[in-house]
């Protein structure tokens, strides 16, 4: 991610490093250490040598924290030997002040370093265990393998044309792959079921964009996908379900995933028929565009490359079968 200067945030923090020790160290040499008074400067100057260090071991781990502090070493040997001269117990006491630059800079870095490892380890569990429920949710519903995968993919490919932060987008993808996860409030009978649902059926099978957002509030790094889990069933002209929202009342990411479910739906094989060709789906989706679908949205899928779609489907599909039709030619 860039900031207004249109540094990274790894280059931008390197650059702070840079210039606090140069700043530091600058007017630790510049400050005379007579009279007395500049030297009660000089000693708030020198306990300013511990920012660097610590923030190094915050931002860049054990490595970052010993790069810096080495700096802060040289720096701060250099200057107690050329403002000190002859005065040995100075030189001594503030040599000895290394010892805590070194600990200050490492201990923080060790611990930074080790934490960031944890959250990583954390976050990856996060992903194994959703991965793990969405699997068990494509094996339950039949002929849906690898639909959730898909639309996850496919969502996220058009949020990132979209112009959509990376954190938005990492919320967005989870909520694609978990749009479904209320199904399993939904009994087998129902769900499975090989004939058209009946009315009752229905009103029950439309309850779990609800029973999904319910489950996934109750877990803290999933609440804002179940906004996206409840609403991806509402349609940009207000004839959704469950709550009927209408225009932008509806998320981004639900806005983004109608386009991406139904272009999976579309395009995948079916009992009832066979996978239709890219233009025939892209034109159904055209022709719904304000009415079940956002026209921003429309725009940015039409957008990227036919031939994009299908690699990418290509990519996703299973081995064993579910191919789609590898061509991008109109009917």
């Amino acid at each position: 991610m860039e900031n207004k200067t249109g540094l990274n945030g790894k280059t931008f923090r390197i650059v702070g490093l840079g210039i606090s020790v140069a700043v530091i160290s600058g007017l630790h040499f510049l400050v005379p250490t007579e009279p007395h008074w500049n030297h009660q400067v000089h000693i708030v100057l020198r306990k300013l040598y511990f920012l660097p260090p610590v923030m190094a071991g915050a931002w860049f781990g054990l490595r970052g924290a010993f790069v810096v502090t080495s700096a802060v070493s040289i720096l701060f040997t250099i200057h107690a030997f050329l403002d000190w001269p002859q005065n040995y117990m100075e030189q001594a006491n503030q040599l000895g002040e290394l010892a805590s630059f070194w600990v200050v800079g490492l201990v923080p870095g060790y611990l930074f370093e080790r934490q960031k490892k944890l959250l990583v380890g954390i976050a990856q569990a996060n992903e194994e265990t959703l991965m793990a429920l969405v699997s068990a949710l494509d094996l339950r519903e039949r002929n849906t393998r690898l639909h959730s995968q898909r639309v996850k993919e496919y969502t996220l490919l058009m949020a990132d044309r979209f112009g959509v932060s990376e954190a938005e987008k990492k919320v967005i993808g989870i909520g694609a792959l978990l749009h479904d996860v209320g199904k399993i409030a939904v009994p087998d009978h129902i769900l499975l079921k090989p004939s058209q649902l009946s009315k009752e059926e229905w009103k029950e099978m439309r309850r779990h964009p609800e029973e999904g957002f319910k489950l996934l509030q109750r877990i803290d790094f999933l609440r804002q996908p179940a906004e996206i889990v409840y609403t991806h069933h509402e349609r940009f002209d207000g004839s959704g379900y469950p709550r009927g929202l209408k225009g932008e009342d509806i998320p981004l990411g639900a806005r983004l995933f109608m386009v991406a479910d139904v272009f999976d739906a579309l395009t995948s094989e079916r009992p009832y028929r066979v996978p239709l060709r890219y233009g025939e789906a892209a034109a159904d989706i055209a022709a719904n565009s304000g009415k079940h679908f956002d026209p921003a949205v429309v725009d940015v899928f039409q957008q990227i490359d036919p031939e994009e779609w299908v690699r990418l489907r290509e990519r996703l599909t299973d081995a064993d079968g579910e191919m789609p039709p590898a061509t991008t030619s109109t009917p």
